[in-house]
């Protein structure tokens, strides 16, 4: 398949560049810095750019059969100090209505956006949801605009959204679960390498589609579990 991908440069961007290379893609990457993405491979075309250009939007479904969105994360390395989030934000939104635009122009019918539990339905008023929204306001706040948008889109374009806890470096491999509805707690977890794995996975299988995930490891958490709703496949 031919990928573009968008927020290549943040630690789940990277992951996911890495992961759909390894399984034999070619990859689009777009990036503001192209110094933060320390990936190179044959199959690997960079673009610099902003998400919001719809120039740019263009240049990336040319050619391709899906689309992974990472944009709203913090690029890898970057520290809370430097994170200003007084500003608001509107990346996600704008850059996913100019892909759903443009999408089907090109015939590209499979996109894989990648949110966070907390934001839209997902923000059931938990301790960590409330926790989350108030550690990054505008960013959450940009998700959630970006979740309503896509709830009420043209059924052509085959979404996905996944929403993820905590991030961590860790191996690929560990036990996780996909839910649409769960409430998690702050030891809720789940490696980058796992996440891009699942986020590739989603574009080749499309097994969830048109639907609101929320992935984790394992959760200890009976009272949590009993209210879970473990996501269904489309096959």
């Amino acid at each position: 398949m031919k990928i573009s991908v968008l927020g290549a440069t943040g630690g789940t961007g990277q992951a996911i560049v890495k992961q759909a290379l390894a399984n034999g893609h070619y990859v689009k990457a777009l990036v503001r810095r192209p110094e933060g993405l320390k990936v190179r491979h044959e199959k690997l075309e960079v673009f610099i750019g902003d998400a919001r250009d719809p120039d740019i939007i263009e240049t990336l479904m040319e050619g391709q059969d899906a689309v992974i969105c990472s944009l709203g994360i913090p690029a890898a390395g970057t520290t809370r100090a430097e994170i200003d989030d007084s500003i608001k934000t509107d990346v996600c939104m704008v850059s996913t209505q100019l892909l759903f635009d443009a999408m089907p122009r090109h015939n590209v019918a499979r996109i894989v956006l990648m949110s966070t539990h907390g934001a839209g339905s997902s923000n059931d008023g938990s301790d960590y949801c409330n926790w989350l929204r108030d550690l990054v306001k505008n960013r959450v706040y940009d998700k959630d605009d970006m979740e309503a948008f896509i709830a009420g889109s043209d059924a052509s374009i085959k979404w996905t959204v996944i929403r993820n806890p905590a991030i961590y470096d860790g191996e690929k491999g560990r036990d996780y679960n996909v839910y649409t509805r769960i409430t998690i707690d702050r030891s809720s977890k789940i490696t980058y390498l796992d996440l891009a794995d699942f986020a590739v996975s989603e574009v080749e299988e499309a097994q969830h589609v048109g639907q609101f995930l929320s992935i984790t490891e394992p959760l200890d958490n009976k009272n949590f579990m009993a209210s879970a709703e473990v996501a269904p496949t489309c096959r």
